[in-house]
């Protein structure tokens, strides 16, 4: 059984590292051939082919700053707060009441012009659908029928949690900073088409830390993968 806290790149199958290699491609505002990562094999190949296909004008201000200041100012124009009292640990949960968050998060997105989910559905739901899941795959070996139906309902009910759920994911504004500046890295830029290359592997490393549960120290250059 693996610790959590040794996961490592080459615990995962090809499939699982290029879902965020694609999320990193958007973020970037750039675009990878099918061929572009044939001989990578270690996590400091794929850097370098990812800082390779990026070609904007370099400029050294701080994205996690602009950020903020972007987060700050759409948080202030739809929930009425000034400016002032968000700071980045403020609690998420402070500035977005229940009773109205989906609609007061749509806002927030309108605002800042930028799609970013902050909402989600609660941990034991998730717990259940994997738990179902699991049970329907079993039930292949018993009535392919049954298996195929229970997959395809615990799809859409995941699909359904995803657009009702209203629980915060992140929880403080410092969070939602980083998942912005990870997920949005060119279009949340003062500046569009600029890039701040002292930051572009921080970018990668956060991503694959985050999306994958490896610990930053693990994300070396000399790190394999499993192919």
């Amino acid at each position: 059984m693996i610790d959590l806290n040794d996961i490592k790149l080459n615990n995962y199958e090809s499939d699982d590292i290029f879902d965020v290699v694609v999320k990193l491609e958007k973020s970037f505002g750039i675009k990878f051939s099918k061929t572009a990562f044939i001989n990578v094999k270690t996590f400091g190949d794929l850097c370098d082919i990812i800082e390779e296909h990026i070609h904007f004008e370099t400029r050294e201000d701080c994205t996690k700053q602009q950020a903020f200041y972007k987060i700050r100012k759409a948080i202030s124009a739809t929930q009425f707060i000034n400016e002032n009292q968000i700071k980045l640990d403020s609690n998420l949960t402070d500035l977005f009441p229940l009773h109205n968050r989906r609609q007061k998060a749509r806002e927030f997105q309108n605002q800042l012009g930028l799609k970013i989910n902050i909402l989600t559905y609660p941990a034991w739901l998730a717990f259940t659908f994997v738990i179902g899941l699991i049970l329907t795959f079993i039930a292949f070996f018993f009535d392919w029928k049954v298996a195929i139906s229970g997959i395809v309902f615990f799809i859409l009910a995941t699909k359904i949690a995803e657009k009702l759920g209203r629980n915060l994911d992140p929880e403080t504004v410092r969070q939602l900073t980083e998942k912005v500046t990870r997920e949005r890295y060119v279009e949340i830029r003062r500046s569009g088409q600029t890039v701040n290359r002292k930051e572009i592997l921080e970018i990668i490393k956060d991503t694959f830390s985050n999306d994958l549960a490896i610990d930053k120290t693990f994300l070396t250059r000399d790190a394999q993968f499993s192919w």
